[in-house]
């Protein structure tokens, strides 16, 4: 039952969401079952780690069934009536958190022809949209949904005169589209670049050059998500990335927070990319750091009031790779405190002990990598890479040979890592195996293996040993 789709959503819950969701089951209009409701409160009583052991269906049918023999198909039922109105309450919990709630209540009293009713509701949508500041997708579909329902409410009235409201919808129509069209057209050029897929941009090429003629459209978000397409279609793009730079700074204080954290992920892929390809590799690695560091400082870049690990661990790298030692010590003492609760020790180890190898301190560096607990199998794997560099380096060649044997084993038996990502790290073990067994005179033949092979964790770092050799 612990697997279940029912208490896999249930474990995604917010500690608010739990006391909602019983105030949901609780209403008749939403759920008319009690035994949802018994059912629901039991599974409280097993928080925070909703154990295994009370979550059996045998355990939970006899808990709210004492009298009865346990059947299996009535708990199936039972859990399924569940799981719908859980997917409910996340539904109606999603459209009381929108702005566009009331605009979708002002288009039924404009259908059921309530004029004093809708006039109200005009003006709280349009004193709400002139106080809005930031701008978002979202922010132009209220708008166009808003000047629509005006349109609509005119034709009502049958009027013989002109209404601005219908150029108004159209007008926002249009924006949300461009807006969209770029931010589509942005995402399909980013994951053409990562997974060798094409895809077909129809007309974007078309719209773009519409744009650079036509300069009545200036909305920060057309603006800067075709800047975003720009860039990204050509291979390096200074004077265009300095101009995005320039664009995101001019109207930062009217984006959303949602929409920076688009547009700053775009610009750092794009930075990576180009760091990847190795172009520009000190000016782009720069710019990627910094773009994380603003919006870290921001905060658009947490994920639920946390930094997420990732980020943390790609600040690091950036600062690593440019040989900022002590500005990346002090970076990792700051902020590993703001990561969650769970993350927050391993990624201090892990990273000092990154640090310490950087440095050419590998005892120190082990010390570190001693204190990971692997709670996330990501650390676990990069903490074994690195194990494996360490024992190369100081040529200690016996706990080399047993480390590859042990890890290659772990990759192999376990099957919560993806094919791609086993084979990633299978293929550094087995290559950094061959290096060491190898002769010199044979090293050409394993440096052409090693960039014929796809996929291969640290390439460069078992191409630099072997150039050493």
């Amino acid at each position: 039952m612990i697997q279940s789709k029912l208490i896999l959503l249930l474990k995604t819950f917010k500690k608010t969401e739990w006391r909602r969701f019983k105030e949901f089951l609780a209403s008749p209009y939403f759920n008319k079952r009690t035994d949802l409701i018994a059912f629901f409160i039991y599974i409280t009583t097993t928080l925070p780690d909703l154990s295994d052991k009370k979550l059996t269906k045998t355990v939970v049918f006899k808990k709210l069934y004492p009298n009865q023999i346990y059947d299996d198909k009535q708990m199936r039922y039972l859990m399924n009536y569940t799981l719908k109105a859980a997917e409910q309450f996340l539904g109606q919990q999603k459209l009381e958190s929108l702005s566009l709630k009331d605009n979708y209540i002002l288009e039924e009293l404009v259908d059921r022809k309530l004029e004093k009713h809708a006039k109200g509701y005009f003006e709280k949508i349009a004193k709400n949209q002139d106080n809005t500041q930031e701008k978002s997708i979202s922010h132009y579909y209220a708008q166009y949904k808003l000047a629509d329902t005006a349109n609509k409410h005119f034709n009502n009235q049958v009027l013989r005169k002109d209404d601005p409201n219908l150029q108004l919808s159209s007008d926002n129509l249009d924006l949300f589209y461009l807006i969209n069209k770029f931010k589509y057209s942005c995402e399909m050029l980013n994951r053409q670049r990562v997974f060798s897929t094409n895809y077909n941009l129809h007309f974007t090429n078309h719209i773009f050059d519409f744009l650079k003629k036509d300069k009545s459209i200036n909305e920060p978000l057309i603006i800067i998500y075709s800047q975003i397409y720009d860039i990204q279609l050509k291979e390096n793009a200074v004077k265009e990335f300095e101009k995005l730079k320039e664009f995101i700074q001019s109207y930062n204080k009217v984006i959303s927070a949602i929409e920076k954290q688009h547009i700053y992920f775009y610009a750092i892929n794009y930075c990576s990319q180009q760091i990847r390809n190795n172009v520009n590799r000190n000016y782009y690695a720069t710019e990627c750091l910094n773009l994380y560091l603003d919006g870290i400082e921001q905060e658009f870049l947490f994920v639920n009031q946390f930094l997420s690990p990732w980020t943390f661990k790609n600040v690091i790298r950036l600062g690593l790779n440019l040989k900022r030692y002590d500005w990346t010590e002090q970076f990792i003492q700051n902020y590993y405190k703001k990561l969650a609760p769970t993350f927050q020790e391993d990624a201090m180890h892990y990273n000092l002990a990154d640090l310490y190898y950087r440095k050419k301190n590998y005892k120190i560096a082990q010390s570190h990598l001693q204190l990971v607990e692997y709670s996330d199998v990501f650390y676990n794997l990069d903490a074994k890479e690195m194990l494996l560099k360490i024992y190369y380096e100081n040529d200690e060649i016996e706990s080399l040979f047993s480390l590859i044997a042990a890890f290659s084993i772990y990759l192999r038996r376990n099957k919560k890592i993806s094919t791609n990502v086993r084979d990633t790290y299978l293929n550094f073990a087995t290559l950094l195996h061959q290096i060491v067994r190898t002769t010199k005179n044979k090293i050409p033949l394993v440096i052409h293996k090693i960039n014929q092979t796809k996929l291969v964790a640290n390439r460069n770092w078992l191409l630099q040993i072997c150039q050493e050799l």
